[in-house]
């Protein structure tokens, strides 16, 4: 995924959020939309100021840059001139890797810099595990926890009682969180179990799997569906969201018996909804039939 900038950056910035003084020991109390001479070529991730008006810049690698070091004194150097001083300089490291990259600049009699580089792996994250913001939460899939498994089932929990639209944002940035720590399957398939049909339909990950069959009327999985129930929903005059919802269970618990198939073609689009979070739960066809 491209998103981990925009994900970082909108966890990061979250008002309130404990995230950055649990790492850095400084709150940002505000962030400046910094445009830097483009004759350098210079993109900084974040920069804001701390309680005492001090400039702090944040940049998030996911990969170790043999570079980092003169690129940091480059960006301070800049705001340095702009302001007349130095900024408080971070970098957050959250690859997968082992962290190689260098913090210092030395010239003997004429420099000698250095900024402040934080491996993400080495941090407690029960800190932010345990944090009210949510923001804390999904960012402390990043760091250290006793039971990461434990730690997003948690998370997703808190996810599910959000607004549907405020729910697929955060749900998109645990998943590409989740990822850069092979906790990528696992986000997908608890969030399978507790989200309903309407996020399933809807949502970045899921829902494009629904839609396409059913944008392309099914064409290919007519057949399938003959054998499984789907065709038989279909003739009844089943809705999208009774197609959507049977193709679903297909996917996830395999072939439905056509008394089960025309129980659903029935409902109604709130029934189906309702029905869906139990779907969602279920392990086999047969926690269906009861």
């Amino acid at each position: 995924m491209q998103d981990f900038d925009t994900i970082l950056k909108q966890l990061l910035h979250e008002p309130d959020g404990e995230a950055l003084r649990y790492i850095t020991g400084h709150r940002v109390v505000s962030w400046r939309n910094v445009e830097m001479p483009t004759t350098r070529n210079l993109r900084a991730d974040s920069i804001g100021r701390d309680e005492s008006a001090r400039s702090i810049q944040i940049e998030c690698q996911t990969a170790n840059d043999p570079t980092m070091a003169a690129r940091m004194l480059n960006y301070g150097a800049w705001l340095f001139a702009e302001e007349g001083r130095f900024p408080l300089q971070y970098v957050l490291y959250i690859g997968s890797r082992p962290m190689s990259m260098p913090t210092v600049v030395e010239e003997p009699d004429q420099i000698a810099y250095q900024y402040k580089l934080f491996n993400m792996k080495d941090l407690d994250g029960e800190v932010l595990r345990s944090s009210p913001r949510l923001s804390d939460n999904i960012l402390s899939v990043l760091m250290r926890l006793r039971d990461r498994r434990e730690a997003v089932t948690g998370i997703l929990e808190r996810i599910a009682e959000l607004p549907a639209g405020e729910r697929r944002t955060a749900y998109k940035q645990l998943l590409t969180l989740a990822g850069l720590r092979e906790l990528g399957e696992f986000v997908k398939e608890e969030g399978r179990r507790m989200f309903a049909l309407e996020d399933y339909l809807e949502h970045d990950v899921f829902g494009p799997l629904v839609q396409q069959g059913l944008e392309q009327g099914l064409e290919q999985g007519l057949e399938k569906g003959r054998e499984q129930g789907l065709e038989l929903g279909r003739e009844q005059g089943g809705h999208q969201e009774a197609l959507a919802f049977l193709h679903m269970i297909v996917e996830r618990l395999g072939p439905v018996p056509e008394s089960l198939s025309q129980r659903y073609a029935a409902m109604s689009t709130p029934q189906i909804r309702e029905e869906s979070k139990r779907a969602l739960a279920a392990t086999s066809i047969g926690d269906l039939l009861s």
